[in-house]
């Protein structure tokens, strides 16, 4: 079974020409080309006049690599650039500290690639055929992939956070290359009906807002449900409007803001406990999100 999906998968091309009809062989050359070409047979009465009397010959084939096209190879070239000024500052950096100008290659580098990606899905629409779209497609995803990956390091390793808190970095990586529940959040409060549960992504949207730290958001979403006046939503949208929100310029230490933390999950893990939200299993789950997925972030080792 699997050999057969394999051969399936496989390309086949057809030899554009008469000469081909005879005898053909092939042979290797430098930088995995091959050639094809006809080889010399005497006719007989099985091989046709036509295909003898053919001028011969010689197809080189190649494989085609994605990076020769004008879209990659302008990135090859612009990436290539930068990786020059990441190596001149480093070789300064042994004597100075060039953070700033790391940070500023590395955004420099992410702009690179997201130019790249709008290159791509440019030249995908305007695409006739399937196969090249489908790779079009692969090369978005592929560097789409990068870009987010390098974004997450740039915040981790490479960029200033005062008072090395990362958490409000991180929450803003998530919006910024996850925007799904903040788009079907705008939705659903532009239109601003009473009844959105039964929008089909109402609760992944809620919950969403919830671990992304837009507390605000999750509350008026809340506001839209038909059964806001109960008692399990007015417990819930207290906790929500009561959690603590760190801020570095806030004024208060991190002991201080992780005295309140604590002390707010004792309530909410009260309220669990207490099963007041067992009739209400999406509110429920919004609780235990608040309770142990949103919290105050780590500091960088």
């Amino acid at each position: 079974m699997d050999d057969i999906q394999t051969i399936k998968r496989v390309k086949t091309f057809v030899l554009p020409d008469k000469c081909f009809e005879k005898r053909v062989a092939c042979a290797w050359r430098r930088g995995n080309k091959f050639s094809v070409y006809p080889r010399s047979q005497k006719p007989n009465k099985t091989t046709s006049e036509s295909s003898v009397k053919t001028d011969d010959k010689i197809l080189v084939i190649s494989q085609e690599i994605g990076l020769f096209s004008p879209i990659l190879r302008r990135l090859v070239n612009e990436a290539n650039g930068t990786f020059l000024s990441v190596r001149k500052v480093s070789e300064t950096s042994k004597n100075s500290d060039n953070q700033v100008e790391f940070l500023k290659l590395s955004r420099q580098y992410r702009s690179i690639i997201r130019v790249c990606i709008e290159s791509l899905q440019e030249a995908g629409e305007k695409e006739e055929d399937g196969v090249t779209r489908n790779d079009l497609l692969s090369y978005i995803t592929i560097f789409y992939s990068i870009e987010c990956i390098w974004h997450l390091c740039e915040i981790l390793f490479i960029d200033i956070i005062p008072g090395d808190v990362v958490l409000p970095f991180l929450l803003e990586w998530v919006r910024f290359h996850f925007p799904r529940h903040e788009q079907t959040a705008a939705q659903l409060l532009e239109s601003c009906e009473r009844g959105s549960e039964d929008h089909p992504d109402y609760w992944d949207t809620v919950v969403g807002m919830v671990v992304q730290g837009r507390v605000d958001v999750a509350r008026a979403l809340l506001k839209l449900h038909s059964a806001v006046d109960s008692n399990e939503f007015k417990l819930v949208d207290n906790s929500l409007r009561s959690m603590p929100v760190y801020s570095v310029y806030g004024g208060i230490s991190t002991g201080e803001f992780t005295i309140s933390w604590k002390h707010w999950q004792a309530e909410c893990r009260s309220k669990l406990n207490s099963r007041l939200l067992g009739q209400q299993p999406q509110l429920e789950l919004v609780m235990r999100v608040m309770q142990r997925k949103i919290g105050f972030g780590r500091q960088r080792k």
